[in-house]
Parts: C-alpha cells; sequence; structure tokens
C-alpha cells in the first residue's frame, strides 16, 4: 500500500523534490528491507517495557550471556519476513526502472548499508525500549516510531524543511536508514560519495547501537526484579 501510494502521488503531482518513480521506488524498497530486518531480529524491543513489569528480565540474568544479547536473539520474530519478501521485490524494480549495474561492489555497498540501516532502526527500538527502567510503564512507543521512520524513510529526506533534515541526520539519524545511502548509489547528489557514504550508514549504525547498549545497561541497573 505504501509503494501504491507513492506512485499515486507521482503520478498526479510529478516528480517528488526532483526523484522521479524509479527513484523513489529504489528508496522505499532499500527501506521496507531494512525495516523487515529490524522487524525480525529487534522488535522485542517495542514490548520491552512488559519485560520490566512482569520481572522477565531475571531468568536473562541468571545465565552467563549478555542480557541484552537474549533479550534479541532467544525470539526470533520469523514474520518479518512478510515484510522482507515485498520489499526485495519493490528494490529490484526500482534497480531495473533505474537501470542500476548490479555487481559485486554494488552488491557489497547494498549490504553494507542495511546493515547499518538494521542497527539504526534496531538501536532506536532499544533507546525507546530502556526508558520502560526508569519509568517502570508498559507504554509502548515502538509503534509510533514505527511510523514516524516510515513516513521520513519512504520520502527524500530533501523534501522536508532544514530544521527537519537537520534532526533526521544528526539527533535522529534515520536520513541514513535509505535518503543519503541511495542518493549516493544513484547519484543524485554528487555530494555524497558512494563509496563513502554506505561506510558511514554503517558507522552511524554501530555508533546508535553502543549508545543504545548504555543506556540499556543503566536501566538495567534500576531493574527491580519481578519480587516487591
Amino acid at each position: 500500500m505504501g509503494f501504491a501510494i507513492i506512485k499515486f502521488v507521482v503520478e498526479s503531482f510529478g516528480e517528488i523534490n526532483g526523484w522521479n518513480y524509479g527513484q523513489l521506488a529504489f528508496l522505499y524498497g532499500l527501506s521496507v528491507i531494512s525495516h523487515a530486518l529490524s522487524m525480525i531480529f529487534f522488535v522485542q524491543g517495542w514490548f520491552m517495557g512488559y519485560y520490566v513489569i512482569e520481572g522477565d528480565f531475571d531468568r536473562y540474568l541468571t545465565r552467563p550471556l549478555g542480557v541484552l544479547y537474549q533479550f534479541f536473539f532467544t525470539n526470533i520474530n520469523i514474520f518479518g519476513v512478510t515484510d522482507l519478501i515485498p520489499g526485495i521485490l519493490v528494490f529490484i524494480y526500482g534497480c531495473v526502472k533505474c537501470e542500476v549495474t548490479v555487481n559485486l561492489l554494488f552488491i557489497l555497498q547494498v549490504v553494507v548499508i542495511l546493515v547499518g540501516a538494521t542497527l539504526i532502526r534496531g538501536g532506536i527500538y532499544i533507546l525507546l525500549g530502556s526508558t520502560s527502567f526508569h519509568t517502570r510503564s508498559a507504554v509502548d512507543f515502538g509503534q509510533y516510531t514505527q511510523e514516524i521512520m516510515d513516513k521520513t524513510t519512504m520520502y527524500p529526506l530533501s523534501m522536508y524543511p532544514e530544521s527537519m533534515q537537520f534532526i533526521l541526520t544528526y539527533l535522529i539519524p534515520v536520513g541514513w536508514i535509505s535518503f543519503y545511502p541511495v542518493s549516493a548509489l544513484l547519484g543524485i547528489d554528487s555530494a555524497y560519495n558512494a563509496m563513502l557514504v554506505p561506510l558511514i550508514t554503517l558507522g552511524v549504525g554501530i555508533l546508535v547501537m553502543l549508545v543504545a547498549g548504555a543506556y540499556f545497561s543503566m536501566g538495567l541497573r534500576k531493574y527491580g526484579s519481578a519480587g516487591n
């Protein structure tokens, strides 16, 4: 449905901030793939508050493994594949429309971008979920956050006001999920180097995860267990 909306907008109003339909398909497909991967590996972050309140972290703390590692990888959300398949199809369609030359270098660039983008999404889920240690609340911000990220990654970031671009680049770095990588890969903006941007995306993803992990560890020290 998101892809259909983009098609309707382009057919009704023409290019979106200089981006044609093929470029938007490429952008949207890449975004959906990273979304699907984050759903497979990190969606538990949405529900961290319930684990905190019900004391489910107790059993993780008794095992000789990292608590955060156990929390995310004890259960893998296989249903995320339902997003992964259409994302790949739309991305392939975008590659065809943009006449992208698919070679080993391009594949490596895409893989690095997807790893970085998935880490960015996952890190944001962890940051939001970890607030439950401090609030002792099961309020689920994940769904709202996902809606915001979907809306800001399916369209070019350059269409938003400069203040919003700054926020979505440096404070909440969702611009690195798809906009900057696609701008570099497709040569839409010569300011972005196709060799450097994928590495920056990966670096941003790792940084977000490190910050999220540190915040989670701080929150875990406040964990009160299931006792009264």
